[in-house]
C-alpha cells in the first residue's frame, strides 16, 4: 500500500487535527470540528462562524463514540466520515 499522508502523527489528538485540516481544505470548508453528542469537541480546524456560512452536520459511531462532524461553509465527503472512524476507533 503507497502512504498518501505527509504529516501524520501516532498521538490520537494530533491524528485528528492533522487529517481535519488537509479534509478543510480539500473540502473548501471554513472550518471543520468532531464532537461528541453531548456537545464535548474533541478537534476543531479553521474558523467555526463565518457570518452567513451555511453549517452541515453529519452522526456517526466511532468505536464506542457516538460523534457528531460539522463543517462550516463547505461540503463533507465519505473520506471524512472514514477517516474520522479509523483515527477516534483505533
Amino acid at each position: 500500500m503507497v502512504e498518501r499522508r505527509i504529516r501524520r502523527s501516532h498521538v490520537r489528538d494530533e491524528a485528528l487535527l492533522l487529517f481535519l485540516e488537509s479534509q478543510r481544505k480539500v473540502l473548501g470548508s471554513h472550518g471543520l470540528s468532531v464532537a461528541t453528542s453531548d456537545g464535548r469537541v474533541l478537534a476543531s480546524v479553521g474558523a467555526m462562524s463565518e457570518p452567513g456560512s451555511r453549517v452541515g452536520t453529519w452522526q456517526l459511531q466511532a468505536g464506542s463514540e457516538d460523534l457528531v462532524l460539522a463543517s462550516h461553509g463547505g461540503r463533507m465527503s465519505h473520506e471524512l466520515g472514514t477517516g474520522v472512524k479509523r483515527i477516534i476507533g483505533d
